[in-house]
């Protein structure tokens, strides 16, 4: 029997696991990207999702071979037979691909994902150079809001 938790955000992360063998084997041991820095050794890539206040709602290991990006819809649909008040889905630039936005969006979803602040970036490009300031809101936070067709940017900058 499935909890009943009424949940209105999901952090959804990942991270690998390695083993101190050097045996893959077809399952779920691979070599792949390792958060670890231990890429010549097979791992697991497990998966969490947790609620606001950091209780585990449902946790997946994927093959070590696995990139975060490809885990989304499995995710995804895992969770829709949950109870989910609006729930919004919190994620890292690991999972950020035009494919994983379009289906997070499908059904009225709603989301939070990280961008990378780099040159040549959808931020840099299209949000910087968007009218508008930043605002302070500590010694070490201003904040700058854009809205470019139907997303919303909420751009953090740390100046120290």
């Amino acid at each position: 029997m499935r909890p009943r938790w009424d949940v209105d955000l999901i952090f959804y992360g990942t991270t690998s696991i390695h083993f101190e063998v050097e045996r893959e084997e077809e399952e779920l041991r691979r070599r792949g990207y390792s958060k670890e820095k231990r890429s010549d050794l097979p791992q697991v890539v497990v998966g969490m999702a947790v609620t606001r206040d950091g209780y585990p709602v449902k946790s997946w290991v994927f093959p070590g071979n696995r990139t975060d990006v490809t885990t989304i819809e499995e995710v995804k649909a895992d969770l829709r037979g949950w109870r989910l008040n609006r729930c919004i889905f919190v994620a890292d630039a690991g999972m950020v691909s035009e494919d994983n936005l379009a289906m997070l969006r499908r059904g009225g979803g709603h989301y939070i994902v990280v961008m990378p602040w780099r040159k040549g970036t959808e931020v840099v490009e299209k949000v910087l150079s968007h009218p508008g300031r930043f605002q302070d809101v500590k010694e070490n936070l201003r904040v700058k809001e854009v809205r470019i067709q139907d997303r919303r940017y909420v751009v953090c900058h740390n100046p120290q």
